[in-house]
C-alpha cells in the first residue's frame, strides 16, 4: 500500500524529533564527560546547541503545520467526493 503525504510527513517529523533528542542527549553527555575529566564548566555550557535546537524546533513546527494542511486537504477532498452526484446507470432492457 502506498504511503500518503500525511504518513510521510509524520515519519519525517519522527526523524526530526529523534535528531532533537539525540542532540540534547549529546550536550548532556559531553557536559558530564567534561565535568568527570575535571573541567570547570558553568551551567550555561551547552548553550551553543541552542541555535541548532531552535532551527530543529522550527522545522518540527513547520512539519506539524504541513501535516494539518494535508489533513484538511484530505477532508475537503473527501467531502467534495461525497457530495458529487452519481451518474444514473442506464440499463438496457432485454
Amino acid at each position: 500500500m502506498a504511503r500518503s503525504h500525511v504518513e510521510r510527513l509524520e515519519e519525517f517529523r519522527e526523524i526530526l524529533v529523534a535528531t532533537r533528542r539525540e542532540g540534547v542527549r549529546n550536550v548532556h553527555h559531553t557536559r558530564d564527560a567534561m565535568r568527570a575529566s575535571g573541567f570547570q564548566i558553568g551551567d550555561s555550557d551547552g548553550s551553543s546547541y541552542g541555535a541548532e535546537l531552535k532551527v530543529l524546533q522550527e522545522e518540527i513546527e513547520a512539519v506539524d503545520r504541513a501535516i494539518e494542511d494535508e489533513k484538511r486537504a484530505l477532508a475537503l477532498e473527501s467531502a467534495a467526493q461525497s457530495r458529487r452526484p452519481t451518474k444514473p446507470r442506464i440499463v438496457k432492457g432485454t
